[in-house]
């Protein structure tokens, strides 16, 4: 499985990240990720974490089947991702984010370019005007040079794409990458790593001046210019649920980025009988423009 990845796995390299190659029995591939007993506790048994990608496309009604949403609000994210307006999608760990970015990439206009920067691929994209990029580390002991996502954002920018997804957003290059090209004109979808709204525009602020050496008042603007949409994602009672889904405000407050809720998850509502209560109204394109 590593060799032909370009890994090892062993006492000179003892954590290792790998992709889990489609089969006819798991079409949707996965990841996995292996420690090497060296770096376990004396006694233990090495580590190894399989993660399985969904074997077939991510459908907007299966998200809304699980309550992860209402079908009001599906109609809002189908109008956004038809327009191509820039969208944002926050959750912590196994909220759901590329699951919730896959299903939305059904609504993108069929005939559109469409680009996936990944590391690794996960977003499952049923088209055949789909074209991934996937980031490669540097190979340990080796000098060759890593593709980051970073590289495929500058690399993206001329393939003449009609849609630009990054899978994840890890890093201040890769988000500053991303948003320069968002900023001048270009459509595009990622997620990122936040608990809440204000966490995602403090998070994003940090890593981009401490990657980027940019500072926070012009890394602020740049998220407002960059993007129009953020979709946010968390677990209630163990569901996943859409948290809230606001328009980005292209003005700063005080010097932050702001935010304005269209639609807010009801801490209140049964589990069983979610409720979202309508706060405000998707912005205009001509608004936004």
């Amino acid at each position: 499985l590593l060799g032909p990845q370009n890994k090892r796995l062993d006492e000179a390299n003892p954590s290792v990240n790998a992709k889990l190659p489609s089969t006819e029995h798991n079409p949707g591939g996965g990841r996995i990720k292996a420690l090497h007993p060296v770096i376990a506790p004396p006694g233990r048994m090495p580590s190894i974490n399989i993660r399985l990608y969904e074997q077939k496309p991510v459908l907007p009604h299966w998200l809304i089947e699980r309550q992860a949403l209402s079908a009001e609000m599906m109609d809002d994210l189908q109008t956004c991702m038809q327009d191509g307006r820039r969208t944002l999608i926050c959750g912590g760990t196994r909220t759901g984010k590329t699951t919730m970015l896959s299903a939305l990439c059904n609504f993108l206009p069929e005939g559109w370019r469409i680009l996936k920067i990944e590391d690794p691929e996960e977003i499952w994209i049923d088209r055949e005007t789909v074209q991934t990029v996937e980031a490669r580390p540097q190979a340990r002991g080796t000098e060759v040079t890593p593709y980051l996502l970073a590289d495929g954002v500058d690399d993206a920018m001329r393939m003449s794409p009609d849609y630009l997804i990054i899978g994840e957003v890890r890093d201040g290059a890769a988000a500053m990458s991303l948003f320069r090209a968002l900023m001048t004109g270009h459509s595009g979808a990622c997620t990122f790593h936040a608990d809440s709204p204000r966490e995602a525009a403090r998070r994003l602020a940090t890593v981009m001046g401490a990657d980027s050496g940019v500072r926070a008042h012009e890394a602020n603007q740049m998220i407002a210019d960059a993007v129009d949409l953020l979709v946010q994602i968390g677990i209630r009672h163990e569901i996943r649920r859409v948290m809230q889904v606001a328009n980005v405000s292209k003005e700063l407050k005080s010097g932050d980025v702001w935010f304005e809720p269209i639609f807010r998850y009801n801490e209140q509502s049964p589990v069983g009988n979610p409720a979202w209560e309508k706060l405000g109204e998707l912005h205009s394109r001509n608004s936004q423009d």
